[in-house]
């Protein structure tokens, strides 16, 4: 055999051994390929080349033969085993066997993400019915849903989502016993405002003591001053009562606002005594020095007025119970308190009495 022919066959079983390394043919496919080859190699009578040299590959083959002739049991019983399993996996099965597996993760992965993406979807479909079904719990259906603290309320646009409870406001009752146009200076919005605070809203009831339900109210609690302010005995249940019960006398199952608290200045039952004029001073009071000074303008304009002074010691004065000085009394019964310039002492005194000396201006100023 020429050198050409051997180095053909040669490459040919290197093709095979590559074959059988890449798992491309099995070894039963290895074994008789090289067998075939190696006759044909034998056949030449040597084995070597043209020069009786052993070649790389035959050296190779020798060695692969001696050790597969040491081993021919194991071979046999592999191959016995090998021919009761199935036949080995080319290298293009394997490829298409781990793109199957690939495809079935990925399938599989696919399968997972979707229903999870779809019990997340019907998860937030419940929340979201679930506060709808929470929004449009009305408030109210009808008038018997709307019963708080044993009040009775009213439904508004009952069922709907706008529905509401409306509660009547529960108003403080007072009773205003006032002097009408004998007292100058009983305005009550002062008071009120003050009371209101204490409170919350009110249901007023403005009474003239000229009045029989006037005079009635006034006898019935035994009234000296007025304005007088009146309440029905469920204050007390009021948080506000108790820091404030000092400033009240309970009489006859009412509560009246106590004289000074209700700044009452009219001695409605005293007798009316035109153009008179009482002061009462404390001794050495340095108000009361300063007051005294502008009513000396006063009384050096009107020479007629009855005028009267009395210290706040004097019998009147606890009579009358007045505490606070300077003070006033205009015709015996309207009281009035502080330090004033003539003109303001002038115009109080006018508003109840009638004479020439009303027409005089006097100083605005407070006297020094």
């Amino acid at each position: 055999m020429d050198n050409e022919a051997r180095e053909k066959l040669e490459q040919e079983i290197r093709f095979l051994k590559e074959s059988f390394d890449a798992e491309v043919i099995s070894r039963e496919e290895y074994g008789k390929g090289k067998e075939r080859i190696e006759k044909k190699l034998q056949g030449n009578g040597n084995n070597g080349n043209g020069n009786g040299e052993i070649t790389e590959i035959q050296k190779s083959e020798k060695i692969e033969t001696k050790t597969e002739g040491k081993s021919e049991e194991i071979t046999e019983a592999k191959k016995d085993s090998e021919a009761q399993q199935p036949p080995t996996e080319t290298k293009e099965q394997k490829k298409e066997s781990k793109a199957f597996k690939y495809a079935v993760v990925f399938i599989v992965l696919t399968l997972i993400v979707f229903f999870g993406y779809s019990v997340l979807k019907q998860n937030k479909s419940l929340e979201k019915e679930k506060t709808k079904i929470t929004q449009f719990i009305p408030i109210c259906s009808s008038d018997k849903d709307c019963i708080h603290s044993g009040r009775q309320g009213n439904c508004l646009e009952p069922g709907t989502k706008d529905a509401k409870c409306q509660y009547p406001i529960k108003k403080t009752k007072v009773a205003v016993l006032n002097g009408g146009n004998d007292c100058f200076n009983c305005g009550t919005e002062r008071i009120l405002g003050i009371i209101e605070s204490w409170f919350g809203a009110l249901d007023v009831e403005e009474i003239d003591y000229n009045t029989e339900q006037g005079k009635e109210l006034a006898d019935k609690f035994g009234l000296k001053i007025l304005p007088a302010y009146i309440f029905e005995s469920d204050i007390i249940n009021s948080t506000a009562y108790n820091k404030i019960k000092q400033t009240f006398a309970n009489k006859n199952e009412n509560y009246i606002l106590s004289d000074n608290a209700a700044a009452s200045t009219f001695y409605f039952r005293r007798e009316n005594i035109s153009n008179k004029l009482d002061f009462f001073a404390r001794e050495g009071d340095s108000s009361s020095i300063k007051a005294e000074k502008n009513l000396n303008e006063f009384l050096g304009a009107f020479t007629n007025v009855k005028f009267e002074k009395h210290s706040s010691a004097s019998d009147l004065a606890k009579e009358l119970g007045i505490k606070t000085f300077p003070a006033f009394l205009v015709n015996n019964r309207v009281k009035f308190t502080g330090i004033h310039p003539a003109e303001t002492i002038k115009d109080n005194f006018c508003s109840l009495n009638k004479l020439e000396e009303c027409k005089k201006e006097l100083s605005n100023k407070l006297a020094q």
